[in-house]
């Protein structure tokens, strides 16, 4: 088993907006344009995607990372995950 961390990439007004963001975004995810919508533990990326309750739109694509540091701002985006999660 591998642990993916399911990303979805792209601006949508019903689910991803890139309004308020910042002007000068650190990476993607400070911009909005990726989000990390799930962490699950899998045997391929496609079975972990179809595992995460997370909705695309027009324009809108899942991608999997296998380490934080595949994609720039990941272990943020992780450690903000993980805090809204407890809460939940």
């Amino acid at each position: 088993m591998q642990t993916y961390y399911v990303v979805r990439q792209g601006w949508n007004a019903a689910n991803q907006s890139s309004c308020g963001r910042p002007a000068n975004p650190k990476n993607n995810f400070e911009s909005g344009l990726w989000k990390l919508v799930g962490i699950v533990q899998d045997e391929c990326a496609d079975y972990a995607i179809q595992q995460v309750n997370a909705t695309c739109y027009s324009g809108q694509f899942f991608i999997c990372a296998t380490h934080p540091r595949q994609m720039k701002g990941l272990t943020e985006a992780i450690r903000q995950f993980e805090e809204l999660e407890a809460l939940a």
